[in-house]
């Protein structure tokens, strides 16, 4: 036989590695397998002495063009906000799958929140080093016991990962990835066992939702361990989930001593008494509201992320096809306050390429409160907004959200988890049977079969049928 494994450490990094890293593991779930995230980042320093970090660099652009910034200042945070290796330091995707992968109980789990890297950016953090001691030590002990990630991973597993998400502000990327890793675990688990879950407060205070990063988790409120030792706790997730380590996530959290509440302002983890946020900011939205008078725009499912402080908008369609001619409209001040941005033709069958420009560009001139998007793609894990993603059916395939026409009002509500445009069923007939689906070459190989063949953003956008 080829490439055969008897067990095997996964060690994730940046972004998708760490949704990959799991998926792999799951596909590999009847071995003894350890996930172990390599670490965070530490915050940059500009020439002002200001703290800075990717998210800072991802709306540099948009400082700049609302006069926030001067060009030497941009280009100062371009240079100086990673200022080491490490995995981004916000909740975004990275740091969201890592916590996740711990809350799975298939990774070392103190790992998802230590940083990589010393304070001076040039040796790797010794903590780091006694965690990849500690994933060889657990492998050895799944090999000897014939434990794999079988006998660990189960329904409860995938259900606190659900509450989990809702708590640290994570990601809409995960909304994606945990019903792929669950497919592959065989379990049952979809958007709908997320949503269940939605009325998790936040409490975790990172950025985007919050004002500190990754590292503050781990050396001002002692990492990962103590918040979920206060989920626990808040009978929020469930202590009889099983580990890698052997045990339960009980068991292990057995001597961990949960957080002390005194200033929420000044606290990486919030109380449920004082949240960051009363209610998750990720909202799954699947009902189909259409009518005489509106159309849902996604009858089979779209994800909310609603950081802006408001959890409904109203306002008139401004349309693209692509990306960067959105950006242009933004940074040039032809769409304003109030406007609804629909960005389309951005699904899987089209590549679902990272949407962050645009979400950049308006969080940087500050006006992610005032301008919503709507958009049949998926977002980086750093944008924040009133934003709407992952809309079912996708454009190209002749969803509503390609009949939408410039100034049409659209209206998006997170508590009454509604997505409408106000035209009419019938008149929404009258364009399907005009609409024409654009040519979009797409280079030949994985790019051109993958428009065929993979599945739908809601089912995990997994290659394979289903079984």
């Amino acid at each position: 036989e080829i490439n055969c494994a008897d067990a095997v450490i996964i060690i994730t990094g940046c972004d998708k590695t760490v949704a990959g890293g799991m998926l792999a593991a799951s596909w590999l779930k009847d071995l003894p397998v350890v996930l172990l995230h390599g670490g965070t980042i530490r915050a940059g320093c500009s020439v002002t002495g200001r703290k800075i970090e990717i998210e800072t660099a991802n709306e540099a652009a948009g400082m700049l063009a609302a006069g926030k910034i001067d060009q030497e200042e941009h280009d100062d945070i371009l240079v100086n906000s990673l200022p080491s290796p490490g995995g981004c330091g916000v909740m975004a995707t990275s740091n969201t799958m890592a916590v996740l992968s711990s809350t799975l109980g298939i990774a070392v789990f103190a790992s998802a929140s230590t940083p990589a890297m010393d304070p001076d950016h040039m040796s790797i953090l010794r903590e780091k080093l006694e965690e990849g001691e500690q994933a060889a030590e657990t492998l050895l002990t799944m090999v000897a016991e014939s434990r794999t990630l079988s006998d660990v991973v189960d329904e409860r597993s995938f259900a606190n990962a659900a509450t989990m998400l809702h708590a640290i502000g994570g990601s809409t990327n995960a909304v994606i990835h945990l019903p792929a890793i669950a497919e592959g675990f065989g379990i049952t688990f979809g958007q709908e066992e997320i949503q269940s879950k939605s009325d998790t407060p936040v409490l975790l205070n990172l950025l985007p939702n919050g004002k500190y990063v990754m590292v503050d988790l781990y050396e001002k409120a002692g990492g990962l361990l103590p918040f979920a030792c206060y989920m626990v706790d808040q009978g929020l997730i469930d202590s009889t989930a099983r580990t890698v380590a052997g045990g339960s996530l009980g068991d292990l959290l057995v001597d961990v001593q949960a957080p002390e509440f005194e200033d929420p302002e000044n606290e990486v983890i919030r109380s449920v008494e004082a949240p960051v946020k009363p209610k998750s900011s990720l909202c799954i939205v699947r009902k189909d509201e259409s009518s005489t008078t509106q159309t849902s725009i996604a009858p089979k499912g779209s994800v909310f992320k609603l950081n802006a402080g408001q959890r409904s908008f109203e306002g008139p369609a401004r349309v693209f096809d692509h990306e960067s001619e959105a950006v242009e409209a933004v940074l040039s001040g032809n769409v304003r306050e109030g406007d609804a941005i629909v960005l389309r033709y951005q699904g899987v069958s089209v590549g679902c390429p990272e949407l962050l420009r645009l979400t950049a560009a308006l969080s940087g001139m500050g006006s992610d409160s005032s301008i919503a998007v709507v958009t049949d793609g998926r977002l980086s894990g750093v944008s924040r907004g009133t934003l709407v993603v992952h809309v079912e059916p996708e454009a190209w395939r002749g969803g509503p959200i390609a009949l939408i026409e410039e100034g049409d009002t659209i209206r998006l509500d997170g508590d009454e988890e509604s997505l409408t445009v106000q035209v009419g069923m019938e008149e929404m007939q009258t364009r399907a049977e005009r609409w024409v689906r654009p040519e979009i070459e797409l280079p030949r190989g994985p790019m051109r079969m993958a428009s065929q063949i993979v599945r739908p953003l809601e089912e995990g956008a997994i290659w394979w049928p289903r079984s």
